[in-house]
């Protein structure tokens, strides 16, 4: 009796070419260098701040725009949400300064934003109408 030997799999016999593997390879590690990029395209800055700021502004942008009295002034200003209970509190930016708030802004109908890690207007604030990409 003649013993059987086992035959690769028609999958597996064929290893992929080096054509095959950069036609692959070069899109997946452009994708993930661009990943990279836009999650660390702010300058200097913590991501984990950044992302936690952005959060905080498009709730407070909700919370604006659906507010059943309507945007406060900026003399008001945000506080004008908690006192008419409309959020439970006021948070602070992941830098602990208050957001800012302008009804109306200066370039556009109102402005809320961030001044970002360093705490003045600049290119790394954190704005409602350009989340990722500052002023």
């Amino acid at each position: 009796m003649k013993a059987e030997t086992a035959r690769p799999s028609s999958r597996l016999s064929r290893l992929p070419s080096l054509t095959e593997i950069l036609a692959l390879g070069l899109p997946l590690a452009a994708a993930v260098g661009m990943g990279a990029y836009l999650v660390s395209g702010l300058p200097g800055g913590d991501d984990a701040q950044y992302a936690r700021a952005r959060d905080d502004i498009r709730a407070l942008r909700s919370v604006l725009l659906f507010s059943p009295r309507g945007m406060p002034g900026t003399e008001a200003g945000l506080g004008a949400l908690v006192e008419r209970g409309e959020i439970p509190f006021l948070p602070q930016d992941p830098w602990g300064r208050p957001y800012q708030y302008r009804n109306p802004g200066t370039e556009y109908a109102y402005e809320l934003f961030s001044f970002g890690p360093d705490g003045v207007e600049s290119k790394d604030d954190v704005i409602a109408w350009n989340l990722y990409g500052g002023r």
